[in-house]
């Protein structure tokens, strides 16, 4: 029961995608602030890798509103070739590649934690924008800009894409969460772990709780991006 009183007063408390507190910091140019506090993660009916649903907490962070675009990732590695007029399209790239761009821009890659907790909110959602799931919501096509899902839905905490884009990279290993009991011979630190479907998924997929994992050497030809996290001085 105290439980469940808990969690009901998550839900209840939950800020509003446009809600402003009171002494918020403003955010850096692109990115968008997540307060500090609790927040339900991971699911009861999903894959036995999101159990067992608990509370987790996260400090206060900022994060980019976008995922990090071809030619922002251009102007790190000088290098980097991609399609003549997608310039403003999420760029796909390996683990390594992701990480070292955060640590060029002063950033870094979020947690899982960050990462859901910026997608659902702190009301358990299903999806970044609610519990219903609408294909106008999603970027179906990698020939769509960052954005241009015809709803424009964005996350709690106002953040685009992180469903149905492409898959973004977190900072974490693929390991089991505390209390987890479902053997799997992938845990461990061998893989890093990615977030958010891609535009090929099925909507179970692009579920705030969904987690997959890939070498973090190679993107094993899924389309995988990423968007970073600002620690708060």
């Amino acid at each position: 029961m105290k439980t469940l009183l808990f969690i009901m007063y998550l839900c209840l408390t939950a800020p509003s995608a446009n809600e402003k507190v009171n002494g918020e910091p403003e955010p850096p140019q692109g990115m968008v602030y997540v307060p500090a506090g609790d927040f339900i993660m991971g699911s009861t009916y999903g894959d036995p890798d999101e159990r067992p649903q608990h509370i987790a907490r996260t400090g206060a962070f900022f994060i980019d509103k976008y995922e990090v675009s071809n030619s922002e990732f251009a102007q790190f590695d000088a290098n980097f070739n991609f399609p003549q007029g997608r310039e403003e399209h999420p760029v796909i790239v390996i683990w390594e590649q992701a990480n070292a761009y955060a640590k060029w821009a002063g950033k870094r890659l979020p947690t899982e934690k960050e990462w859901e907790k910026a997608a659902r909110g702190t009301d358990g959602r299903i999806f970044p924008w609610g519990n219903t799931y609408d294909e106008t919501f999603v970027v179906w096509d990698l020939r769509h800009p960052r954005g241009s899902a015809i709803a424009k839905p964005e996350s709690p905490y106002g953040c685009f894409d992180m469903a149905g884009s492409v898959w973004e990279w977190t900072a974490d290993w693929y390991k089991p969460y505390p209390g987890n009991d479902v053997p799997m011979k992938e845990y461990g630190e061998r893989y890093k772990v990615m977030r958010g479907g891609s535009n090929f998924n099925n909507h179970s997929f692009i579920r705030t709780t969904h987690r997959y994992y890939v070498p973090p050497h190679t993107t094993a030809r899924y389309p995988v991006g990423f968007r970073c996290v600002k620690d708060i001085d």
